[in-house]
């Protein structure tokens, strides 16, 4: 008999410890949070293996958000993937809530492409959305940069009056005349001058 009150109590207990905890699984918003927080460090240092599996995972959790997407895009970038890069970018560009960050990113990708004109709409559109555009986890990559860029890709097209105009919206007190090669090396040469990409 005080074997089975033994037993009752056990199995009672038992039951309200197992009733008490939360059996519930993680909350998805919570988890896609995590991996992108986890992936956005793992990426500031440059570890790219850890990023990439990171928002791989985020885009399991929740496949909407552009942020996953355009995350894995930047980490394929820095690994060399473009034509992989690019399909997350693309990829990004129609899901939720894609950013400036977004669109930076994958106007750096065409540039290095050398997609020169896409990439300046796309930086151009990057800088419409957020006019004061920083990278978070790049030091110093900003929304100079997508101007210095725009500079580089009109000079890459030849169109070197539109890439002083860029030149000059950073550095106003820059001039030189693009009558001749000299001028025009002067603007190279400055513009080398202001990438820190």
């Amino acid at each position: 008999m005080k074997n089975i009150k033994t037993l009752i109590t056990l199995s009672l207990l038992f039951v309200s410890v197992f009733i008490s905890c939360n059996v519930e699984p993680e909350d998805p918003v919570l988890l896609y949070e995590a991996e992108m927080n986890g992936g956005w460090i793992a990426f500031t240092k440059s570890n790219f293996v850890e990023a990439n599996q990171r928002f791989l995972q985020a885009i399991e959790v929740d496949s909407s958000k552009a942020e996953a997407y355009s995350g894995l895009a930047w980490v394929l970038f820095k690994q060399d993937s473009l034509e992989k890069a690019f399909v997350m970018f693309d990829s990004a560009e129609t899901m939720i809530d894609p950013d400036a960050s977004l669109f930076a990113g994958h106007a750096f990708a065409l540039n290095v492409a050398k997609n020169y004109t896409l990439s300046n709409l796309l930086a151009e559109l990057a800088l419409k959305l957020d006019p004061a555009w920083s990278f978070p986890y790049l030091l110093n990559l900003d929304f100079n940069d997508l101007i210095v860029l725009k500079a580089e890709n009109y000079f890459m097209l030849g169109n070197f009056a539109e890439s002083l105009r860029e030149v000059r919206r950073i550095n106003p007190n820059f001039v030189v005349s693009l009558a001749t090669p000299a001028g025009i090396a002067s603007l190279a040469y400055e513009i080398e001058t202001l990438k820190s990409y």
